[in-house]
């Protein structure tokens, strides 16, 4: 079904543009590529290990373990020549400390660095700039998603289990005793569940929303809090939100339905 074509094409391109830094290259490869599965118009530049040996094209960690200032720097030049500004992730240590240098030099430049968790922080930050978010918005998001695991760890899952508590076989319900609300339950059309993919790709629907949506308890603009509920293939999920979002709670709820991985 083709309900969520039409907020991807309301969305404005990408502001943020993202740096991967690692100790390891591979790492910072590969968290790129992870975060482009979800991101595809935003541009991840991976900057991990050493500067290779010219001589030792074989090395796939380039010249080794650690962080370069000249791979970074550049980087970051990729990023800001394409007219964007631009995030930067890091895991630790001397990585920070580099980073922390290339940022002093580039003082003049839409340049930050976010100091967060590199996986959660780098796919969630990517997704907000997918869903053409500002740096502010990007650095937002990317602490937004520790919270959400915060939240769900200290929640024990208990509010996940409101919208199972409902013995209504209708999959549709108004609530005009909560303000107008409006839900939808359906099942989980994806072989995967809500993972990384279609978790992202409700995200950037649910951006449209004024009053927010929620996926039993999760914030349906949050690719993190999405994957974070782990909901299988099958599984009942409740869609709700403000009577007025009516039209978006159905489009985000048919594309659960319906499937939403490539």
């Amino acid at each position: 079904m083709d309900s969520a074509s039409p907020d991807s094409e309301r969305k404005q391109s990408p502001q943020v543009g993202v740096v991967v830094v690692s100790h390891s290259k591979r790492l910072a490869d590969g968290l790129a590529l992870l975060a482009s599965q979800m991101a595809r118009d935003v541009l991840i530049v991976p900057a991990g290990g050493l500067d290779a040996d010219p001589e030792d094209k074989g090395n796939p960690d380039g010249g080794g373990i650690g962080t370069s200032y000249d791979a970074i720097e550049a980087a970051v030049n990729k990023v800001v020549d394409a007219g964007l500004a631009c995030a930067i992730f890091t895991d630790l240590g001397s990585a920070t400390m580099t980073v922390e240098m290339v940022v002093d030099m580039l003082d003049d430049e839409p340049v930050r660095f976010i100091d967060a968790p590199l996986v959660e922080a780098t796919v969630a930050g990517a997704v907000a700039a997918q869903q053409g978010q500002d740096l502010d918005g990007v650095e937002r998001e990317a602490r937004r998603a520790i919270s959400a695991f915060e939240s769900e760890s200290a929640g024990d899952g208990d509010s996940a289990a409101a919208p199972g508590e409902d013995a209504a076989s209708d999959s549709t319900k108004d609530d005009d005793a909560n303000g107008g609300g409006y839900s939808r339950r359906v099942k989980v059309a994806d072989k995967a569940g809500l993972h990384a993919r279609p978790a992202a790709k409700l995200a950037e629907m649910a951006a449209d929303s004024k009053e927010g949506i929620l996926v039993n308890d999760a914030d349906a603009d949050s690719a993190m809090s999405l994957m974070g509920l782990g909901a299988e293939c099958g599984e009942e999920v409740t869609v709700s939100g403000d009577r007025s979002e009516k039209a978006l709670i159905d489009s985000i709820a048919d594309a659960i339905a319906a499937g939403l991985d490539e």
